[in-house]
Parts: structure tokens; sequence; C-alpha cells
């Protein structure tokens, strides 16, 4: 619903501006970034990198900025592996004579799917510091999802079994006061913990707004003809990523292993490489 609502105010924008384009006649040897160059000109373009694929248009604001505002999405199906079901690390314990671990113990390994739920709007300023050249630096914001990639195990409720385990587990702990970690499904340092229902529901969280700060090549409007190309390389500033249940609680790192865990304490920032498609309307 919000892709389809974007997309009608992106093309009312596109509509309106051809309209002032057909009771305005332009000069077509007026330079893109002149002095009174304030939404002279507007372009519409697709585009495709690292933060996904969407559609932009694109106005000079300024004879050296130009802003440009669009979507952008990752849209690809689910990628499955196998994770190891941790119910195995209690073999020697008092807990594997329970009847719930060790049915538990009876699955080594779980398939999971990662489903990639990226998507953002966003509202770039590109400055071009040489005049009428191609290289600028961009700034803005991108606003959209705050969950970068969802866990689900693929055999929808399933996992029952993993829940009664990790509830005797967690019993078990508060009454002789131990520490056993949680029995789920390990992803590098992390346990994905079974809920109710039987399922592994779990989301990288990110934050909701996020700046960007980058620099390109390449023209978003063209000077002298339709077509234009450019590309861009920036971060996208999301803040520290985070492992959620579907009732928001934080899932902990064990802090064994360097893998998961190490990644994410330094991943404040996505790397954005995009390429661009623009065809200039007026």
């Amino acid at each position: 619903m919000k892709i389809k609502i974007f997309t009608l105010i992106m093309l009312a924008v596109i509509l309106g501006a051809m309209n002032v384009a057909a009771q305005n006649e332009t000069d077509k040897n007026d330079k893109l970034y002149s002095p009174d160059g304030l939404f002279n000109h507007l372009s519409i373009g697709i585009h495709t990198g690292l933060s996904g694929s969407g559609i932009d248009v694109t106005m000079p604001v300024h004879r050296l900025v130009t802003v440009r505002a669009g979507y952008s999405g990752v849209h690809f199906g689910d990628i499955k592996f196998k994770t190891i079901n941790t119910a195995e690390d209690y073999a020697g314990y008092a807990l594997v004579e329970d009847d719930a671990v060790r049915r538990a113990q009876m699955s080594d390994k779980i398939e999971l799917a990662a489903k990639p739920n990226f998507w953002n709007m966003f509202l770039l300023a590109e400055i071009h510091p040489f005049n009428n050249e191609s290289f600028h630096f961009t700034a803005g914001l991108y606003i959209g999802s705050k969950n970068f990639i969802h866990f689900r195990n693929t055999n929808d409720g399933a996992l029952d079994f993993l829940y009664d385990a990790n509830n005797k587990v967690m019993d078990y702990n508060r009454t002789f006061n131990t520490q056993f970690s949680p029995i789920g499904l390990k992803f590098g340092d992390y346990i994905f913990t079974a809920d109710e229902n039987g399922n592994i529901d779990v989301r990288m969280k990110t934050n909701v707004v996020k700046p960007y700060l980058g620099i390109g090549v390449g023209k978003h409007i063209a000077q002298k003809h339709r077509l234009s190309f450019a590309l861009d390389l920036g971060l996208i500033f999301w803040g520290s990523p985070k492992f959620v249940l579907n009732n928001d609680k934080e899932i902990k790192s064990s802090g064994k292993e360097a893998g998961v865990t190490q990644v994410l304490s330094w991943l404040n920032a996505w790397p954005s490489l995009q390429v661009k498609l623009a065809y200039k309307i007026f």
C-alpha cells in the first residue's frame, strides 16, 4: 500500500511538471545549472544497487544543487540455509533426561529462511562543486523499514519441541539458579528461540530514519540529450543492528564467537552503490 501511494504521488509530480512544460516553452539552449534554474528541469530515473532497486525524480534548485526524491527496495525471495539445534549441547547434563529436551535432540539441523525486507523512500541533495562537471557530493535521508532481514523456519508451526525444551531449560535455571543457554537454532553467536506457535520469528532491526552521505559521478539530469547515466557511492547510517523476537525482545549474543557479533559491532552503516539511468522530461 505504501509503495502504491508513493507511486501515485510520483506520477502526479511528473504529470504536473509536464503540464507546466507544455504551457511554458523553454529555451533549448539554456544551461542546466543557470542562476534562475529553480525547478526548470525534471528527470525521471530507474536505479539499482546495494540499497535496492527503484524509481526517482530529480530537479535543480540552484545552479550547483539538485534535489532527488524516490523509492528504493530489495525485492527477491527467501535465502534458505541449515542451522544447528543447540539441544545437542546438553548431552551429559541432568537436563538430558527431560522428555522435552530429549525430543529436541532428535533434530540436529533445521532449515531457516532469511527474507530481505529493506525498502526506503529518500530525499537527497546533490551538490556539484565544479559547476557543470559530473562529480557531486550527496547528503540526505532514507526513511523506511526498520527490519533489514526476517528469519523464519520453512516448516510453519513445526518447532513446538524447541519451544517446550527451551521452557524446561528456563525453568531449570530459575529453580536451581543455573545459567544454561537457551535451546534454539544457532546463528553465529546468537540463539534464535521458538515462540509459542512453534516458529522462529526473528528480525534484524535498524533505525527507521537513516542519514545518507556519499559521492557520485555522472548526470542525474542530462544537459544536451534526453538520457543520462550516474553512479553513486555512499553510506546509509542505520544505527546499530539488533536481532529481536516477534515481541521486540532483543536477543543477546553469547559472546563466545567473534563472527556475527563482531560484524554488527561496526556495521552502523550500510554501503550503497547505485547505478542510475534517467530520462529528462523537460
